[in-house]
């Protein structure tokens, strides 16, 4: 009787949609936390680490870069937003998803790339003498960022094959 009340009346599609809006939530907290992260709080403590030692020059070529590589990330919270509205509409296994995933893949990747260049100048300079808590941030957001490359691309692939299965499966029917 439980299972018949679930199917029929709609149960599955409405945790759909509850987990679509906490998704939203989620996506939307975590976008304005980045987004205070980046604009203020990661600036306020640069400016505190890099005082006297590294120069203006260093900390604002670091406040830019740090902001032109939060544009993949933002670009990356968009499209999520939209996987969200799509498993909202019960569509989780669909194209639009797997190629969401896919971009969301290739601006992790391009944040990769761009945080291995940086990380390589920062050795090259001999900037390490600045501190390793600087060192440290930039190897752990350059891990981060292969790994959100690796995950995205993986579940990228898996909803794409699950979106086949299930166009076989309407086909079939």
């Amino acid at each position: 009787m439980v299972v018949d009340y679930f199917e029929t009346a709609g149960g599955a599609n409405m945790k759909q949609t509850e987990m679509s809006k906490y998704l939203k939530i989620i996506t939307a907290g975590t976008g304005i936390l980045f987004l205070v992260l980046v604009v203020w709080f990661l600036p306020s403590v640069l400016k505190q680490m890099l005082a006297g030692q590294a120069g203006n020059a260093v900390y604002w070529g670091t406040c830019i870069f740090i902001w032109i590589t939060a544009v993949p990330c933002l670009f990356c919270l968009v499209k999520f937003w939209g996987v969200c509205s799509r498993i909202g509409e019960n569509r989780s296994f669909c194209r639009e998803n797997a190629e969401a995933l896919k971009q969301m893949s290739h601006y992790t990747l391009a944040d990769s790339v761009l945080y291995a260049f940086f990380l390589a100048v920062f050795c090259i300079l001999g900037w390490y003498s600045f501190g390793i808590g600087y060192l440290f941030g930039i190897v752990l957001i350059l891990f981060i960022c292969i790994t959100l490359t690796v995950l995205c691309a993986a579940l990228s692939h898996l909803v794409y094959n699950a979106s086949q299965m299930q166009e076989d499966r309407d086909l079939t029917i």
